[in-house]
């Protein structure tokens, strides 16, 4: 019952997207999942929810409460979504007050408060996923904390991957300090438009940079993506047979082949590469279209 948390520094590389997304894809697959709203910006729960009412949910009824320290009974804060087989610990705008800058120095009870209670439910679910802010504060460090892998949304352009080399060093500190097991489950390219050249090479940057770490299928600019949201369903259930479903759809099947494939003594990634400087995998200062 892997626990994933999904992670960029850098805000506006469809994190949120992705995660919301492949929930439906995963499910049609006869998973049961657990979606984890650690992002005061709630924007998965919005998703599956509506605006207006995760804005009104009680804060005590969301992973507020957990942050808080209060330990609440799962029953009194995973809620239903609507979709058989997806539940969801909500976010709320009152988490953000727990969401401190430097949370290595925060009180190891907070640092491990979500680990705690995701231990608790994880036998619950195939998958728990986590959605995290653009940062590396409380709220992810914490999420990484309780996590098995990290997978990271990555935008093929210089700005979009900037957040790669902070996330994987805020899993490095989480390594060293709590969670010696968590490993990088890989890189999704978001965002993606096939016919811009910078997109395809930064592409083969990253896959060079970072061998076996990107996904074989990106995730494409769609509007499908927008109007799925905007119905609130995943891109599975409100398009299934578009190409942005598609994508998922391959994305997910991925995914979890690499769990499937992954092990203690064959990592997917090795570490000699993932301790490459970003220079390798970033586009140079003095390049040409």
């Amino acid at each position: 019952m892997p626990i994933i948390t999904v992670a960029n520094l850098k805000g506006g590389v469809a994190k949120s997207s992705v995660l919301f997304h492949s929930s439906g894809s995963l499910v049609k697959r006869g998973k049961k999942i657990l979606l984890v709203d650690a992002d005061p910006q709630a924007s998965i729960s919005a998703g599956y929810l509506g605006v207006e009412a995760t804005w009104a949910l009680d804060p005590a009824s969301t992973i507020a409460a957990i942050y808080a320290g209060e330990e609440p009974y799962p029953e009194r804060v995973v809620r239903r979504t609507g979709f058989p087989g997806i539940d969801l610990l909500a976010g709320s705008r009152h988490a953000a007050r727990y969401n401190v800058p430097v949370p290595e120095e925060a009180p190891y009870e907070a640092q491990v408060c979500l680990r705690d209670f995701l231990g608790g439910v994880r036998d619950r679910y195939d998958l728990i996923l986590v959605d995290t802010p653009p940062n590396l504060h409380m709220a992810t460090y914490s999420s990484l904390a309780a996590s098995d892998y990290y997978l990271v949304p990555i935008v093929p352009e210089d700005w979009g991957s900037q957040g790669f080399a902070a996330v994987r060093q805020s899993a490095d500190l989480v390594r060293s300090k709590i969670n010696p097991g968590l490993d990088l489950l890989g890189i999704v390219l978001t965002l993606y438009a096939g016919r811009r050249s910078v997109h395809k090479l930064f592409e083969e940057r990253l896959r060079l940079g970072i061998p076996g770490a990107v996904f074989d299928t990106p995730m494409p600019i769609s509007v499908d993506y927008i109007e799925a949201l905007v119905a609130l369903k995943p891109v599975t259930y409100h398009k299934p047979r578009g190409a942005a479903a598609k994508a998922v759809d391959a994305i997910v099947e991925e995914l979890l082949g690499r769990l499937l494939s992954d092990s203690n003594s064959s990592p997917r990634v090795a570490s000699e590469h993932l301790d490459a400087p970003m220079e390798a995998v970033t586009w140079p200062a003095n390049s040409t279209l």
